[in-house]
């Protein structure tokens, strides 16, 4: 495990989670880099991807529904602790394997992993090498509203996991260039994005202000890599980050967060 880092790809139900672990994985095996996927999703009824670990032959949703008489989503929460019971396991599978990188793709819903303390424990007892992919949702993204929500998400994991996270705005195909553009432009400029957001009145132009200036405070302004998956755009900035992390290269701070100051 000295040289191996896991990097958890994280992000809402319909981001693209598995496409864009099954794509990297694909690109990575192209140029004979080394990327092993792990699905730690036990609802996922297919994944797109070969996985060498895979928690579905520990539990299944449809297993823990039938066990403890509970319906999809308390299952899914159920499943979520249940990942860190099922830690040894996964860190002996883990370190039978011999790689660079382990993509490790994470349930569906964005809250099962951020927000349940077993994932947190799960981070920090499987590797001290690990990473964050968090996916943007590009639709959302599109307007200046919506793009800070995606960045309060950003701050959330930022603060519940001390570990490099990399944004990725993913199914940029989505979106018209410019969009996309537009959205690097915010995410790289707070500035900028206080100016496109609109005149809101009230307790809701309040907020607006105030959790703009709170995300400058945290100097969550990044450079945005765009992906697609569909289209395998990206694929080469997105593995050129992790590498420069990983293999001793620039600071994450000084490639991905810009102060201020």
């Amino acid at each position: 495990m000295d040289h191996t880092a896991l990097l958890y790809f994280v992000g809402s139900a319909g981001a693209g989670k598995s496409t864009l672990v099954a794509t990297l994985q694909e690109w990575m095996q192209h140029y004979r880099y080394d990327g092993v996927a792990i699905n730690l999703d036990p609802g996922a009824e297919s994944v797109a991807y070969e996985a060498a670990i895979d928690v579905r032959e520990k539990f299944t949703l449809t297993e823990i529904m039938e066990d403890y008489s509970l319906g999809p989503n308390g299952a899914q929460v159920v499943c979520a602790d249940l990942l860190a019971v099922e830690l040894d396991w996964i860190k002996e599978q883990v370190d039978e394997v011999k790689c660079d990188y382990f993509l490790v793709d994470t349930p569906g819903q964005t809250e099962l992993f951020l927000y349940r303390e077993a994932s947190k424990v799960f981070v920090e007892n499987l590797s001290d090498r690990s990473a964050m992919i968090l996916l943007l949702d590009p639709l959302l993204s599109r307007t200046a509203e919506g793009f800070v929500t995606q960045l309060l998400l950003a701050s959330a994991a930022h603060l519940r996991f001390p570990i490099p996270m990399f944004p990725v705005l993913t199914k940029c195909d989505l979106l018209e260039p410019e969009e996309v553009e537009q959205i690097r432009e915010w995410a790289s400029d707070l500035d900028k994005l206080a100016m496109a957001m609109p005149n809101l009145d009230g307790m809701s132009g309040v907020m607006s202000s105030q959790l703009l200036r709170v995300l400058q405070v945290l100097a969550l302004e990044s450079n945005l890599l765009a992906v697609s998956s569909k289209e395998g755009e990206g694929m080469d900035d997105l593995y050129s980050i992790i590498q420069s992390t990983f293999s001793g290269g620039d600071d994450l701070d000084c490639l991905l967060y810009t102060s201020d100051a």
